[in-house]
């Protein structure tokens, strides 16, 4: 571990030369302010004593807080909040019932409760909140640097920097880890984002099938400047949105057999399909989880249908609850990366849909709706057809969003993943992709082995309800393994404990370590021979 006089040092330098490099890139808004320090503040917001919120904005324009106990440990964690939506919107059901403002404010830690366990821990937090949203880890990794920096001026006592962070803010911390060694002493990137070529690649085929098979009229890419642009990506919003709740009532109205939304124009011989294999064939080529928060795709209602719904409609549902929000990211994705690549970013003019379905083709027969169904459909969608025109991207546009940072596996302090399996916004392909990295980089000897520990949380293979009806109940929380970054209190907590441990002793948690942590909680697993599907793009 390097001295704690160099390391300060070390981290002023290496702030100030990713200044000087990124201050063309990131137009300064300000010049930073001092930083304020509150002890009544903090025991407002965080309910706890003895301890300095201080707060301040550097010099590109983003806030930030740092919180101090007094009974200090010298452990500095430093968290990376997930995407927020780089642009206001208007009260749109679902996405923004009360309407959405775009949000810089600090986050340091994953929830309030995490916090305040942390700091009577007497750990000291740090986050920011940075000067631009949408998929901002470039802006984000150096807020972290300069924020790194403050806390050490700051607060000479600071022994040691652990950093975690939640979906994007996972990446961007693994960004500044891998682009800046001996910044910290272990990171934690928790159900970590790949690429945005890799995300977009995801939602945007799935938006892309949805406007293809059910509405045409939906822009999808390609979206104008300024604001024409904006209100052009406002429509499109509402237009997935009707055709979700098309798809949606005429599943509950038949569910063995629902109707096609009236907005689509596939021809009479498509639509002879019941209009849930369509659903389920786009999560399958798309990557969109077949598990959700209410459907596990193996249960079913007792009576008639609990083998039907569990074979043919409960995957089908899933990917339509998963697949509403990654439509719904697809379009504001797209428009914030087409605004910062300056084109066209999503490609499938090249796809093969039919091999990206592959294997699934056979395991999913019943509900594909057998197999003269799925070759009509998957013909529907081939480039051949010019009902469904393909999508190039513009190369000049995908070089600038490649260059803003993908994960390197060059990893040299110890690193915590933790997964969901069945994360339908950052599926679990995206930790397959740093594991995978990282073993190349062994391989090449840039990373020394024994660095990395993958935690997997995997939902229980049955927990889908029904009322007396069968009708199929959305639990008030999500199931453990469902859901985007939806892990408990107790497991932040423990992610904190392992991750604070690496840090100071300069080691990856041991198995034994490991699985005393886990042992509690039948949903997680370790297993170094568990291979998650990566995310299709990098298939």
């Amino acid at each position: 571990m390097i001295n704690k006089t160099l390391k300060k040092s070390f981290v002023a330098l290496t702030t100030a030369t990713m200044v000087a490099a990124l201050a063309v890139a990131i137009p300064s808004a300000a010049r930073a302010d001092g930083i304020t320090c509150s002890e009544l503040v903090a025991a407002t917001k965080y309910n706890v004593r003895n301890t300095q919120l201080c707060s301040g904005v550097d010099q590109f324009g983003a806030k930030y807080e740092i919180a101090m106990p007094k009974k200090f440990n010298g452990t500095l964690i430093v968290y990376s909040h997930g995407i927020r939506y780089g642009v206001n919107l208007p009260p749109l059901p679902v996405i923004a019932p009360s309407g959405s403002l775009i949000d810089n404010s600090p986050a340091i830690a994953p929830s309030l409760a995490v916090a305040t366990s942390l700091l009577k821990q007497g750990f000291a937090l740090a986050g920011s909140g940075v000067q631009v949203q949408g998929w901002n880890a470039a802006e984000q990794s150096l807020a972290n640097v300069i924020l790194i920096d403050a806390a050490y001026t700051k607060f000479p006592k600071i022994d040691r920097v652990a950093a975690w962070g939640n979906s994007l803010g996972g990446l961007s911390t693994q960004l500044m880890a891998e682009q800046n060694p001996d910044m910290v002493e272990a990171v934690a990137p928790l159900c970590l984002a790949d690429s945005a070529l890799a995300e977009i690649t995801m939602a945007g085929d799935f938006l892309w099938g949805l406007k293809t098979l059910f509405d045409p009229s939906i822009k999808a890419v390609g979206y104008s400047a300024g604001e024409a642009g904006y209100r052009e990506m406002l429509g499109d919003l509402g237009k997935v949105l009707g055709v979700l709740g098309s798809l949606q009532a005429a599943i509950a109205a038949n569910p063995t057999a629902p109707a096609w939304p009236a907005t689509s124009t596939a021809p009479a011989t498509l639509k002879g399909i019941p209009v849930r294999s369509a659903i389920l064939l786009l999560g399958l080529i798309s990557g969109v989880s077949t598990q959700s928060k209410t459907y596990d795709a193996s249960s079913g209602p007792k009576g008639p249908l609990e083998t039907t719904f569990a074979l043919a409609i409960s995957p089908a549902l899933a990917v339509l609850e998963n697949g509403a929000q990654a439509a719904v990211l697809a379009v504001i994705a797209n428009y914030d990366l087409e605004l910062r690549g300056g084109g066209i970013v999503f490609d499938n003019s090249t796809t093969n849909y039919s091999a990206r379905l592959g294997d699934d083709s056979d395991v999913y027969a019943a509900a594909l709706s057998g197999k003269t169904a799925t070759a009509g459909m998957l013909g529907y969608l081939s480039a051949l057809n010019p009902a469904a025109p393909r999508v190039k991207a513009d190369a000049g546009a995908v070089a600038r969003i490649k260059a803003i940072g993908e994960v390197q596996g060059t990893l040299t302090v110890p690193t915590i993943t933790f997964t969901a399996t069945a994360d339908h916004i950052t599926p679990p392909g995206a930790t397959q992709h740093l594991i995978n990295q990282y073993n190349a980089a062994i391989a090449s000897g840039t990373s020394k082995k024994g660095l990395l520990v993958n935690i997997w949380n995997k939902p229980s293979d049955e927990y889908t309800q029904f009322d007396s009806a069968g009708r199929p109940i959305t639990p008030a929380v999500d199931p453990s393994g469902t859901g985007h970054c939806n892990f408990t209190t107790n497991q932040y907590l423990m992610i904190a404990k392992l991750l604070t441990d690496s840090a100071k002793s300069g080691k990856a948690p041991s198995a034994k370590t490991v699985a005393a942590a886990i042992k509690k909680d039948k949903n997680l697993f370790v297993d170094p021979n568990y291979t998650a599907p990566l995310l299709k793009y990098r298939q």
